[in-house]
């Protein structure tokens, strides 16, 4: 089967006994052979839904389907494994059809004997009826970082629910670490079984956005206001970088739609190399409340052109 067992039988992971229960019936009666005589797609789709409810409705093979996921849950288990135990003639009996219609459709793979589990070790297949050693379950999280956590890099501490407890955790983020990456903490999820290795943790990283800093990749770029004669008659001006303030040198007639670049002093990439750029960009700072003097010289500057 290629689907999700919760999701053949219309069902969330959340579900009850009972919903579970109450949403075979439905599809059990609408599917059931006796009813579609001849029709090998019904035949299929009571398979699939009996299948799955073999499962959900067992507690300790739900529990186990849930760790492990459907596609390693179906590799590691065989037919006979999977409705080994089932009870279906109460379901059936509501509706008066007979629930022997499963081991003729099945064949041998309802009756009773020797499991034959099929689980996959991490050193070759069970043997006999033993299931052997499987992977914990992997967790995913997210988590939110500041901007300059995410440039310096550094440690941060998670508390995370795992295997139903709190496990306390901590973090390594790498300088230079960017929104959309995930961090993977390997051997810090669910326990393993049959002395199987635990699972791992996994932790997608979005990073904060900053009121100064602006990144495009490894590339950072700054706004900072300069007054009209700077960009006129040339000067020098003070840009934050990550590192603290540099002070940068404005050509006279400077371009403010132009940028002046600092190599280097932009984001550190992941596997190392040379940093990314900082560009500055300038805007005019006009006074908010001009004296008397600064209003005159913008009408003197005003009548030659500029």
């Amino acid at each position: 089967m290629a689907q999700d067992y919760y999701k053949t039988l219309g069902v969330t992971k959340s579900s009850t006994e009972a919903e579970i229960k109450k949403a075979y019936r439905k599809l059990a009666k609408k599917y059931h052979p006796d009813r579609n005589q001849d029709n090998k797609k019904a035949e299929e789709k009571f398979k699939e839904v009996s299948e799955a409810y073999a499962v959900l409705s067992d507690k300790t093979k739900r529990a186990k389907y849930d760790q492990i996921g459907h596609d390693t849950f179906h590799q590691n288990y065989s037919q006979e494994d999977i409705f080994k135990g089932a009870n279906f003639e109460d379901v059936f009996k509501e509706f008066g059809i007979g629930g022997d219609i499963l081991s003729q459709i099945f064949g041998g793979g309802m009756r009773g004997g020797r499991s034959r589990a099929r689980y996959q070790s991490y050193g070759g297949p069970g043997m006999g009826g033993a299931p052997g050693p499987m992977k914990g379950q992997d967790y995913e999280t997210s988590v939110t970082i500041p901007f300059m956590d995410a440039m310096k890099g550094g440690e941060r501490e998670l508390r995370l629910s795992v295997d139903g407890g709190v496990k306390a955790l901590t973090v390594k983020i790498p300088p230079g670490i960017a929104t959309g990456k995930k961090l993977r903490l390997r051997g810090k999820g669910g326990s393993g079984a049959m002395g199987g290795p635990a699972g791992d943790i996994y932790i997608n990283i979005k990073v904060a956005e900053d009121r100064v800093f602006k990144r495009d990749g490894s590339d950072i770029t700054v706004e900072i206001p300069v007054p009209y004669s700077t960009l006129i008659l040339g000067g020098s001006a003070k840009a934050p970088t990550l590192n603290g303030e540099r002070t940068i040198k404005i050509a006279p007639g400077f371009d403010p739609s132009k940028k002046i670049r600092i190599k280097g002093a932009g984001a550190p990439k992941l596997k190392g190399g040379v940093n990314g750029d900082l560009y500055v960009k300038l805007h005019v700072s006009a006074p908010k409340s001009p004296t008397k003097e600064q209003k005159d010289l913008a009408k003197k500057l005003a009548k030659t052109g500029l």
